[in-house]
């Protein structure tokens, strides 16, 4: 991990190079007006309600087998806490009992488990795995079944996702629907479904741009429209459906850093700027590319129900956001993006790069927009551990002493990383 930045301006160049800074500036600052208007247009629309709800998809984009049948309006249960919000990650190998195909009775009971521990540890929200490689824990119109359940993809008899909901609520817990949005396989030897979307793409030359190939994964291509598309889709149709208290994306934006890549979309890009403009730099316009995203999640979580919160979980190190196209600057200062940022400050007290306070202290500094509330991601799995030179070896009191200094410091609550580990 490299030393985090300490000046808020992270794409600032030397000094012959501010009048370019300066139109730039100028640039977002009309971008951002603009998108402002268009999104106040989406949620009036969203307001009125009727057959006539907006649909965020681009048309030109759109493609059969991720479109999503009209849903009616419904009223939304919600279970949503006043105070400190004490948090779990649940991932989706947690939700499988290790014993193969599970009948509807086995995952209950394996479920209620997983509340029950939750509990007895004072936790009250569950960030649970809903889709972590294209696929879906609850019967979908978009996304191959996950095979965690059956070990294929064939549905059992009965919906996941539906239970879990229900239960949590039950025993007075929110439940947040925990989304990858761009990773599709990452193990080589792993087949990808034919039921997925993603399995046209990578067999259609006029398509395979939406896919990228990296270190024998395969992964969306965030530049792409079509990408944006399907991954919002799939978001509209959880929050349509389910009761679901939120919608969490944690670090996964661009895998990659190399140019090469995203080259094809990238050039094309800067043919298209105005001569009289300067380009956005590569990373600039990854990090509007995820931003796109970003802000079509939220407007659309938003259209469902507004008391729905959607949030983000990124990496602790700044620097290493940005280089990922996760612009937290940008989410934590304007209106339109999140309810919530929960950075991974996955560091002990004692690390001698990124300090546990020193790494919070700054993840606080940036949020400009004071709606937007702070969570902080912990490690639970490190404690007791001797990783990062021992640091971590007083287990007892360590993730304690971090709740405790996060809490005091103003933040909103904490996640802990991971039920496993509870």
């Amino acid at each position: 991990m490299g030393a985090q930045s300490t000046g808020r301006d992270l794409f600032s160049g030397s000094q012959e190079r501010k009048m370019t800074m300066y139109n730039y500036i100028k640039r977002l600052l009309i971008i951002f007006l603009s998108a402002l208007v268009f999104l106040t247009v989406i949620m009036l629309c969203c307001v009125q309600g009727g057959e006539n709800k907006i649909d965020m998809t681009p048309k030109n984009t759109e493609s059969e087998h991720h479109s999503t049948e009209s849903t009616e309006e419904k009223e939304h249960k919600h279970v949503f806490h006043s105070g400190v919000l004490k948090g779990v990650w649940v991932p989706y190998f947690t939700l499988s009992n290790g014993n193969g195909a599970m009948t509807q009775k086995d995952f209950e009971n394996h479920f209620d488990r997983i509340i029950a521990k939750s509990k007895e540890n004072g936790i009250n929200a569950l960030f649970v795995h809903v889709r972590s490689h294209c696929d879906a824990v609850f019967p979908s119109d978009i996304f191959p079944f996950s095979d965690i359940f059956t070990g294929s993809e064939t549905p059992p008899d009965y919906d996941p996702l539906e239970y879990m909901i229900t239960a949590a609520h039950n025993a007075g817990l929110e439940f947040h629907a925990w989304i990858n949005p761009y990773r599709v396989l990452t193990d080589e030897n792993a087949v990808l479904s034919k039921n997925s979307p993603c399995y046209d793409w990578a067999n259609d030359n006029e398509s395979s741009r939406n896919i990228i190939e990296y270190e024998g994964g395969l992964y969306l291509n965030p530049a792409r429209a079509e990408v944006r598309s399907l991954i919002i889709d799939g978001v509209r149709e959880i929050v349509n459906r389910y009761d679901v208290d939120g919608i969490h994306l944690d670090d996964y934006f661009y895998s990659f850093t190399s140019e090469e890549y995203d080259s094809l979309e990238y050039e094309e890009y800067c043919n298209n700027v105005n001569q009289r403009s300067q380009p956005m730099t590569l990373a600039q316009w990854r990090c509007t590319n995820v931003n796109m995203l970003i802000s079509g999640i939220y407007a659309v979580v938003k259209c469902a129900d507004e008391k729905i919160q959607f949030g983000i979980s990124p990496q602790g190190n700044m620097e290493n956001d940005i280089e990922m196209g996760a612009d937290i600057y940008e989410w934590c200062s304007k209106y339109g993006y999140i309810d919530y940022i929960a950075p991974q400050i996955y560091y002990s007290f004692d690390n001698t790069v990124m300090p546990f306070e020193k790494t919070f202290d700054s993840w606080q500094g940036i949020i400009e927009n004071n709606d937007i509330k702070l969570y902080s991601g912990l490690a639970l799995y490190k404690a007791g551990t001797d990783t990062d030179g021992g640091s971590w070896l007083d287990g007892k009191s360590i993730i304690t002493r971090q709740e405790d200094y996060a809490l005091n410091a103003g933040a909103d609550g904490y996640i802990l990383y991971s039920w496993e580990y509870l």
